[in-house]
């Protein structure tokens, strides 16, 4: 669930994943060379096949990655949040990004060009291994997703998903219920779960009925994980 942050000021890189154990000197060099924006519900950040010309840092807010296929059909590959980079895999590899990035809650990024991350990496020899650390976590993150798509059935994908949701956006309520603080459409959360949005609306409609969640809005409060755990396979 959401983690209180450190006081740092408006999108400081010491708040920011692989780059928050760098030194002081490149983390000072980072945050005078950096340029912060903040971004509207609905705004692009870039799209995907466009070429990266550095590296994306989500300070606050959530930003979805979507992925097209050939046909124009679309689907939601993860959901950035503070402390996660975007772009970094296009940008080391210099191949186009695969993912067009839009916001989904008010958000703040910062932007570090090219010119200074690759100094940044030849005076930090503990920065590639980082991204390397955090790349192998994105795969393993993206095989599960695969697995479970081909194998599990859509509740057990969308309890998962919930589950998924509440360690990085859930905020626990005076009542012990926990609110995903983060505004999902109904087609969202079927891209993500890769089915149809009758499947999904039908899903969480047995959720609801079940009393194992209750909608608020856009966003979704969990009235028992403990329950939802339940449909996990394994758990």
């Amino acid at each position: 669930m959401r983690q209180p942050k450190p006081d740092c000021n408006q999108c400081d890189v010491r708040c920011l994943g692989p780059l928050a154990a760098l030194s002081e000197d490149l983390l000072e060099d980072f945050n005078h060379n950096k340029t912060a924006r903040t971004y509207l519900p609905g705004q692009i950040i870039f799209y995907e096949d466009n070429q990266p010309f550095g590296i994306f840092c989500v300070e606050k807010g959530a930003v979805k990655l979507t992925k097209y296929t050939p046909d124009g059909k679309s689907y939601i590959s993860r959901i950035a949040k503070a402390g996660d980079l975007l772009g970094y895999r296009a940008f080391l590899t210099q191949e186009p990004y695969s993912a067009t990035a839009e916001v989904l809650e008010e958000a703040v990024l910062c932007f570090i060009t090219r010119e200074v991350f690759y100094d940044a990496m030849k005076q930090a020899p503990n920065l590639p291994l980082e991204l390397l650390s955090q790349l192998g976590a994105d795969l393993r993150s993206a095989e599960n997703r695969a697995r479970d798509l081909a194998y599990n059935s859509v509740p057990e994908r969308l309890a998962e998903l919930l589950l998924s949701l509440k360690e990085s956006f859930g905020q626990v309520q005076s009542d012990g219920s926990v609110l995903l603080d983060i505004p999902l459409s109904r087609e969202e959360i079927a891209s993500m779960l890769g089915t149809t949005v009758e499947t999904t609306v039908r899903t969480l409609t047995h959720f609801r009925q079940k009393q194992l969640i209750a909608s608020e809005k856009k966003k979704i409060r969990l009235k028992d994980p403990q329950a939802l755990a339940a449909y996990i396979p394994g758990v």
